[in-house]
């Protein structure tokens, strides 16, 4: 008796490659009703983005426009090498990160192993599934990616100074832009594979978490150096030597050689992308050939508990208050384990450092007013970035222990254990971060302005705070809460403003030390003020465990309990 035959879409390698891939697009932070609401904010965000697009549209519109009426065929030549290599550092960008994300799915996890390997799967279609799904998921990036900077990329070609036929140069950057996403893509992929492969197992969560913070940290900090491609043209005719370590670059001298060669472009530069691009393939294929035959080797399981070691000062003296001295351990626990919210922290504490060291670069500011500004866009990102990171639920069906453990006389000890997680990392570590900026450029003086610029931060994350009313990673959180375009320029307002201020205060305490000591006694007793109001409303209110839309009903909280 022969068996019936397996349906085409029932296969095992098809099955696994959907569970793979639709796995990839669940964060497993998000209720239902969060589901949607985050579906609302990708809009909202989308509609931010077309704005940028075709804002940016316009300029390369002009752009070419005053080229094409000059006959400008040099500037001409020079805009298209800087700006088909920017149209190409962007996708290469969006993949790259998009991969790194979800480098956590680069390998089976300790239940793909307890589940798929009790059936009747091979190892090599389990590993097959996944890299399928990977690169099904990375193509979703590279095939938006293209679409939409495709006008812009048809825009620096129809110029009446283009060489070569339209088709001919359409054709030829779009297979060399391809060829520069996969190359991303690959890159973090042989990445993954070489530190699965060197990194002892014992530690091989732990190191892979850093690894992937550290890669969304250069990532992140490399979109200013994306940003000005655009306007490297003296750079390129000069022959740069950042040309031949910047990968944009060399796809680019690979496009200019199939479409007919140009002699501002090396030929050596020309090589470099097809070379990479062997290199990256052959580390990702051999460190999979490796891996695939050791399937429990890349089994990531967490880590091992450690026996706690001696309490510290502060330790102690929290003890008197065991329920916020919990919910903090908690609370650097999570954020030291757990890959997604340790990312949101890095992505973002990225961007501010990005900031900063793209004001250093600009050579209208000196160093005065670089040192008095540098604190505030960290302390205003990262202190943001900490509060999301908190508001993520780990696990939102587990919040019924939280649910039965609370108490009245602990609502205000799990708020302040919260503030006391931002002011931490969102304001200690970006003071002490530049105070050594402070002490090159002012001196002993740099003591009073750490105290004055860690009290503005108090205030501010008092202020970021003062709603707050839930214990860590516990509640379920709902994206998208108002309009997107309107919460973007109302934060970039809040910005320039806080940014602004905490400079004037800190050039003020400078030349007027007893008016820092005005100052900062004012902040204090604000940000004093806001934490007794923030303590009261947690008892009076009670704790959030469901976060609710602004437009839904609310229930009117009366009494304490």
């Amino acid at each position: 008796m022969t068996s019936a035959p397996v349906p085409a879409g029932d296969r095992p390698w098809r099955v696994l490659t959907r569970h793979f891939f639709n796995a990839l697009f669940d964060f497993g932070i998000f209720s239902e009703a969060g589901t949607e609401a985050f579906k609302r904010a990708l809009g909202g965000l989308a509609a931010v983005f077309l704005a940028l697009g075709l804002l940016l549209l316009r300029i390369f519109a002009k752009k070419y426009a005053i080229l094409a009426g000059a006959h400008a065929t040099e500037g001409y030549q020079l805009a298209l090498i800087t700006d088909h290599a920017f149209l190409m550092a962007v996708p290469m960008w969006i993949v790259a990160f998009a991969v790194v994300l979800v480098g956590h799915a680069l390998f089976p996890d300790e239940r793909d192993y307890r589940i798929l390997m009790t059936q009747p799967v091979s190892r090599w279609t389990i590993f097959a599934a996944k890299l399928l799904a990977l690169l099904l998921f990375a193509g979703l990036f590279v095939a938006g990616t293209h679409l939409a900077l495709a006008p812009l990329a048809a825009l620096t070609m129809m110029s009446s100074l283009a060489p070569r036929p339209f088709v001919t140069q359409a054709l030829v950057f779009e297979l060399t832009s391809l060829a520069a996403s996969v190359l991303a893509a690959l890159s973090i992929v042989a990445v993954h594979g070489l530190l699965v492969l060197a990194v002892p197992r014992a530690r091989l969560a732990a190191f892979s978490t850093f690894v992937r913070s550290a890669l969304v940290s250069v990532l992140v900090l490399s979109l200013p150096l994306v940003g000005r491609l655009p306007g490297a043209a003296g750079d390129v005719a000069a022959h740069a030597w950042w040309m031949a370590w910047a990968p944009p670059m060399w796809f680019v001298a690979l496009e200019r050689w199939l479409a007919g060669g140009d002699e501002r472009l090396s030929g050596s530069l020309a090589l470099a992308a097809p070379l990479a691009m062997l290199f990256v393939l052959l580390v990702s294929v051999a460190a999979y050939g490796l891996l695939y035959r050791h399937f429990d080797r890349v089994i990531l399981r967490s880590q091992s508990s450690r026996p706690p070691g001696r309490r510290s000062v502060a330790s102690r003296i929290a003890l008197t208050r065991p329920a916020r001295l919990a919910i903090r351990r908690f609370a650097a626990l999570t954020l030291r384990r757990s890959v997604l919210h340790q990312g949101i922290v890095v992505a973002l504490s990225a961007v501010a450092v990005g900031l900063v060291v793209n004001a250093a670069l600009s050579s209208d500011l000196d160093v005065q007013a670089l040192a008095f500004w540098a604190p505030f866009p960290l302390m205003f990102v990262v202190s943001r970035a900490v509060r999301l990171a908190l508001a993520l639920p780990i696990e939102v069906r587990a919040n019924w222990v939280f649910r039965m453990t609370d108490a009245l006389t602990t609502r205000s000890e799990a708020t302040g254990a919260a503030v006391a997680t931002v002011l931490r990392l969102g304001v200690a570590l970006p003071v002490a971060a530049i105070a050594p900026l402070h002490w090159l450029t002012f001196g002993p003086a740099a003591i009073l302005m750490a105290i004055v610029a860690g009290l503005i931060g108090w205030l501010h994350a008092e202020l970021l705070l003062q709603d707050w009313r839930r214990i860590p990673f516990t509640c379920s959180y709902m994206p998208g809460k108002g309009f997107v375009p309107q919460i973007f320029l109302k934060t970039l307002f809040f910005f320039l403003f806080f940014t602004t201020a905490g400079a004037l205060a800190l050039r003020l305490g400078l030349m007027a030390p007893a008016a820092a000591l005005v100052v900062g006694g004012t902040v204090a007793a604000a940000a004093s003020t806001l934490a007794v109001r923030r303590r009261r409303l947690a008892r009076q209110a009670g704790l959030e465990f469901e976060d609710q839309l602004p437009n839904e009903l609310n229930v009117l909280r009366l009494n304490v309990d």
